[in-house]
């Protein structure tokens, strides 16, 4: 089954305990793992504010509504405190928050992490920022078989639920 506790605990795992292989590439955005059951999707960035962590949650399907202006905005934002929660789940496991940003009355809120990824995941979006050693010219939009399998050996978070890239 999957909990907000079971995606922290993978998500976390994969920023600062996971090693990168030396032949693979990580794009920057990092990863997310989703938690349909709560309409919500986290991501996990390696290189984000100041090229520090980021954990993000953000509403899965949005749904919208007019406003009393007729404008529309988001029926299922994140909760009140939904943000700061999360902050605070963060720090009570041991990590220290920058900085949060978003949240509540939007559909997407930030926390910034103070220390750094794990060094060979880094590297992999050094790799990654670097293209396609292959076809240069095509930089980080390279579709061919070597970009493809270094992108393939990421080392993945290791849980139940579903990762993507």
């Amino acid at each position: 089954m999957t909990t907000l506790d079971n995606i922290l605990t993978a998500g976390l795992d994969w920023l600062y305990e996971t090693e990168q292989p030396d032949n693979s590439h990580q794009q920057h955005h990092g990863i997310t793992l989703s938690h349909p059951a709560a309409n919500r999707w986290y991501g996990f960035c390696p290189t984000g504010a100041r090229n520090l962590p980021v954990v993000s949650v953000d509403v899965s399907k949005v749904e919208y509504k007019l406003d009393n202006d007729g404008d529309r905005v988001p029926a299922n934002p994140l909760d009140p405190g939904e943000l700061e929660t999360l902050a605070d789940e963060l720090r009570r496991r041991g990590f220290d928050v920058d900085s949060t940003w978003n949240g509540h009355p939007g559909v997407t809120g930030s926390v910034g992490l103070a220390r750094t990824a794990h060094p060979t995941l880094l590297a992999a979006v050094d790799r990654y920022h670097q293209g396609c050693l292959v076809h240069p010219q095509r930089s980080v939009f390279c579709d061919c078989e070597a970009w493809r399998a270094e992108a393939a050996r990421i080392v993945a978070p290791t849980t139940s639920v579903a990762a993507s890239a």
